[in-house]
């Protein structure tokens, strides 16, 4: 373990070893069959990266949020949730990072009710992106709802209002226009997307203002442009084949042909978006998981208080 110095002042440096240590007796709550339900083919997660990396982290989480809990009282009785915030870059891999984290959350004593939402949740739908002729920035800050967004946390964190929000499919790459998710009563919410530490606190409402503890789960750049290239060629040949698919128009294409699509589409969309939006707020994190070519993570960063 080092104090960081440079561009991470602030931070303590574990490796996996140190880190791993912090687990103390923390017990495992998921069987490998959940751990594959989790995680994506081409996101996987060993099971040695739970019991060295997310073990420690759960047990970390769980004296923070007593903590936090303890400030939040309220004379009305409502108890706030615990909200942990999950960003990095597209196909970086926290999106099954945090549906693991999730899972594990929810074997905490008392069995706290974990709600995961994604910030995909607050896309504008297709119609209004193409409206407002930003399709070809879905993920910039733009392409957000900001003000829903901000409204869901008020309701939930604040209020402590039952909520409903859009949920977004994948597949059809747009928002659903006749399912919702609800979101009543939480003890914790993890909170994953691309925007998740953007905005300027200080400037009305803003997202960052109800997370108690941000993670941002970093790679090289070109490990993440690797990891997303085999991602759309793996999606190309399974996903993609499927009529309902917004981009079913690919499945035809060779796995060179998708490799070359995929490069072109990262370049010009997802590292710009990545280096000028994405980026930037890494710093803000309470924790960096840096992940090797491997999608081991071999570096955490954690946040000195």
């Amino acid at each position: 373990m080092t104090t960081e110095q440079g561009p991470n002042v602030g931070f303590l440096e574990f490796d996996r070893d140190h880190w791993a240590a912090l687990r103390a007796a923390e017990p495992m709550s998921l069987s490998a069959s959940e751990m594959d339900s989790l995680t994506s083919p081409t996101q996987p997660m060993a099971a040695d990266e739970v019991w060295q990396i997310l073990l420690p982290l759960s047990r970390l989480l769980h004296l923070h949020a007593a903590q936090v809990q303890a400030c939040k009282g309220s004379p009305t009785g409502f108890k706030a949730p615990y909200v942990i915030g999950i960003s990095g870059s597209v196909a970086v891999g926290k999106s099954s990072f945090a549906r693991v984290l999730a899972a594990l959350l929810a074997y905490w004593p008392g069995k706290p009710n974990v709600h995961l939402v994604t910030t995909d949740s607050f896309l504008f739908p297709l119609a209004a992106l193409q409206e407002k002729n930003i399709l070809h920035r879905k993920g910039f800050p733009e392409s957000y709802d900001e003000p829903l967004f901000v409204e869901f946390l008020q309701a939930v964190c604040r209020d402590g209002q039952a909520t409903r929000i859009p949920i977004y499919s994948h597949v059809r790459y747009d928002i659903l226009a006749d399912e919702m998710q609800s979101v009543e009563a939480p003890d914790i919410i993890v909170l994953e997307g691309l925007n998740v530490l953007q905005g300027e606190q200080g400037a009305g409402p803003n997202p960052l203002d109800f997370i108690d503890f941000s993670i941002y789960v970093d790679a090289a750049e070109a490990t993440i442009k690797t990891w997303y290239l085999e991602r759309f060629v793996y999606l190309k040949n399974t996903a993609f084949q499927s009529a309902d698919s917004y981009f079913n128009k690919y499945k035809e294409l060779s796995d060179s042909e998708a490799l070359s699509v995929a490069s072109d589409t990262w370049d010009r969309v997802n590292l710009k978006n990545l280096v000028e939006n994405i980026l930037p707020t890494r710093e803000r994190a309470n924790l960096i998981l840096h992940k090797s070519a491997d999608h081991s993570i071999d570096r955490l960063l954690l946040r000195q208080v």
